[in-house]
């Protein structure tokens, strides 16, 4: 029986902290590569995970691939973690979202990340995740300081001979193949006059340097000056069209802009009738494209023309200022 006006035994308040695992961060070794990347696309369905695991060694076995781009993390001698990075020519850096085992933080491999960036001179990074790639968002942003951007919807047309002979059109398209003298400066300049109010990824199209755009271009396929034109009406330059070979059976659209002038008067679908035409030309039965999934009037003309929405990923950006020396 507890006496009156005894003193109370003080309460114990037990707080419990959260144990961080320890990790060792490092790059991959080239042994190491091929187990890091099965990590990293574990998510993907079967046939695309091959695809893609078979392009990125070989990426790396010609020298695409820096192995510094590549951060692991292991926790008591286990792979638990993987942040895949990798260069363009336009001076961004392409990131997948990171993969990591439940219970482990995202923080520690992005130091390394941004050593990588800082590098490079990125200019920015843009994270891309896969259709139902299951990962923390909120936790991947705070993470990486990151923000979302946008989709990017992919888009297909299976072609057919109705696609083989050009129809009648407005516009004139000369290949850059057509010009003995060097067009790099009135191309740049065209293209930079189709980038305003563009409604395609508007916040990179203002800030990546056109120069280094079109290498990436030029870069990421086998580039070829007859499938690149100026178009043209009335002899006037008003676009560009820029076809890539892309395989045994597809052409990709890799760019059509036109200037702010002539837009609004069906001109894309004219666009749309060459493209395919040029692609059933050369022995290709598809077509590819990718558009900002905001650009709700590309991605409508896409699909009136016989195009089908085949894939999406989520972009994130992070925009990095100029780096300090």
């Amino acid at each position: 029986m507890r006496k009156s006006g005894g003193m109370r035994a003080p309460r114990v308040i037990r707080v419990i902290f959260p144990v961080i695992p320890m990790l060792e961060i490092t790059h991959p070794t080239e042994a190491e590569l091929e187990g890091v990347l099965h990590f990293a696309f574990g998510h993907l369905p079967a046939n695309e995970f091959s695809l893609r695991i078979a392009s990125m060694m070989l990426q790396y076995q010609t020298g695409r691939i820096d192995l510094q781009g590549i951060v692991q993390a292991k926790h008591a001698g286990q792979l638990v973690g993987v942040l895949y990075a990798q260069t363009r020519p336009d001076n961004s850096v392409m990131l997948w979202i990171p993969a990591m085992e439940p219970g482990f933080p995202l923080e520690p491999m992005f130091e390394p990340f941004l050593q990588f960036c800082r590098s490079k001179n990125a200019f920015a990074a843009i994270a891309i995740a896969d259709r139902n790639q299951s990962f923390d968002e909120q936790a991947f942003c705070s993470a990486g300081q990151f923000r979302s951007l946008s989709d990017l919807v992919y888009l297909v047309s299976e072609l057919s001979p109705d696609d083989a002979p050009a129809k009648p059109s407005r516009l004139q398209f000369i290949p850059l193949s057509d010009y003995a003298e060097d067009v790099s400066e009135r191309l740049i300049r065209l293209v930079k006059e189709t980038y305003l109010d563009t409604l395609d990824f508007p916040e990179l199209m203002q800030i990546a340097p056109v120069e280094q755009v079109l290498q990436t271009y030029k870069t990421e396929a086998p580039y070829r000056p007859e499938l690149w034109f100026f178009i043209q009406r009335d002899g006037i330059d008003v676009g560009v069209l820029f076809l890539t070979d892309s395989g045994p059976e597809q052409f990709e659209l890799t760019y059509m802009g036109l200037i702010t002038s002539v837009r609004g008067q069906g001109l894309s679908r004219e666009i749309i009738h060459f493209a395919k035409a040029i692609t059933f030309q050369e022995n290709r039965f598809l077509l590819l494209t990718s558009v900002d999934g905001q650009n709700h009037p590309a991605c409508q003309t896409y699909l009136s023309q016989g195009f089908k929405a085949w894939d999406r990923k989520k972009l994130y950006i992070r925009f990095f200022p100029a780096w300090n020396p």
